[in-house]
């Protein structure tokens, strides 16, 4: 069924008739409400056992078809009205009612597994990882399709994965670079979601990067994680590996001004007692050595700078430095630490900013982008835990995001 065209021929069907006024959300939903009351009056008075054979009659049937076309009708024009993404809609909420309900039980009921006609699609990132045909049936046990991405000069044998037939496929990539294979595997993930949008998809790869991505097609109701394979195995079923930085452990804090001053006070002094006392050697020399008249003369033709300049040099070897002055010292005092600039920075922008990230991950993206940091530098998780502390910003469980600027 074609959701976006069959809204347009109710759009067209509402148009020639000039009930466009009547259809507002309200009526719609009204309207949705008692053709719903409909259908269950058609099973009002049956037992729950009678209700389940009632489509067995064909009048009956027909019935029940002409009212569930009717919900059904008013229930995608509100969807068309409202600008609800119906495709979109149902798949987020499917994935928060699992959430919501957890299963009692792992896997598929007894009976159906024959019949079910879902797909889980394993891309394997070939040059980050490479396992086995057994490791990646026991990473993911429901896998009934493969696709290798290697490199140019990589070579991957098809029939070491035998047990899959015609559902392995290598994916050589056109040419090395950086991140070249983490797109050419997005993309094909992209491709095949379109093509079997009820699939499941497990990217086999301990490389975090592939994050993001990830998040957002879960985002949109798809069924995508990530398992990991050799270092990272706690986390091979368990799934998706990618996560927020960790808030770094602080660094040990450097010695205060005055213990700094102190010991430079200590060397100089230790070094101007080394400068004034004369070595043996030098003694003996100095007595031996006659005193020398042009010397003298010399001495006395010295200019007044030079004079002064030899003072101050002999000064500063047998005095301590003088202590800083506190206009110079307070405005080292109040200079912003790195962690506030970035803070700061991220506020000033936000404020500037109209659409605002509504999720967690496009914020830490902007973050990151804001102080052109690296994807594992922790001052990125830093600076939003700074935000919340702040009470900047609200993040709840589904990572939505709420802002107090």
């Amino acid at each position: 069924m074609d959701i976006e065209a069959l809204q347009t021929t109710l759009r067209t069907f509402a148009a020639e008739r000039d009930w466009q006024p009547f259809h507002t959300p309200k009526n719609l939903s009204t309207a949705l409400i008692v053709e719903a009351a409909e259908l269950a009056e058609i099973f009002q008075w049956m037992t729950p056992e009678q209700s389940a054979t009632a489509h067995n009659d064909a009048v009956v049937r027909e019935q029940i078809s002409d009212e569930v076309a009717d919900v059904l009708l008013y229930l995608i024009q509100i969807a068309d009205h409202t600008q609800v993404d119906l495709k979109r809609a149902v798949g987020r909420k499917l994935v928060k009612n699992a959430k919501k309900h957890p299963p009692l039980r792992t896997g598929l009921p007894a009976g159906t597994a024959a019949t079910s006609t879902v797909e889980t699609h394993v891309l394997v990132d070939w040059e980050n990882v490479q396992p086995r045909e057994g490791d990646l049936r026991a990473l993911v046990p429901d896998v009934t399709d493969v696709w290798i991405f290697h490199g140019p000069n990589q070579k991957v044998d098809p029939e070491s994965y035998g047990s899959f037939g015609s559902r392995v496929t290598p994916v050589k990539i056109a040419r090395s670079g950086k991140n070249a294979l983490d797109f050419h595997l997005s993309f094909y993930m992209g491709y095949i979601a379109s093509r079997h949008p009820d699939a499941r998809f497990v990217v086999v790869s301990n490389d975090k990067g592939y994050g993001p991505m990830l998040e957002h097609a879960a985002e949109l109701g798809f069924s995508a994680r990530q398992a990991a394979f050799g270092t990272s195995k706690a986390k091979a079923n368990g799934g998706p590996m990618f996560s927020l930085a960790p808030t770094p452990t602080p660094a040990a804090k450097p010695a205060p001004p005055a213990a700094k001053k102190a010991a430079a006070k200590t060397a100089t002094a230790a070094k101007a007692a080394s400068a004034t006392t004369p070595k043996p050697a030098a003694k003996k020399a100095a007595a031996k050595a006659p005193a020398k008249a042009p010397a003298k003369k010399a001495a006395a033709k010295k200019t007044p700078a030079k004079t002064a300049a030899k003072t101050a040099a002999k000064r500063t070897t047998t005095q301590p430095a003088a202590a800083p002055k506190p206009q110079a010292a307070a405005k080292k005092a109040t200079a912003p630490t790195k962690k506030t600039r970035g803070l700061e920075h991220v506020v000033a922008s936000l404020k500037k900013t109209q659409s605002k990230p509504a999720r967690q991950a496009a914020l830490l993206a902007m973050i990151k982008s804001l102080l052109v940091a690296k994807d594992d530098d922790p001052i990125i998780q830093k600076t939003l835990n700074d935000m919340m502390a702040a009470g900047k910003i609200a993040i709840n469980d589904t990572g939505a995001v709420q802002y107090s600027l």
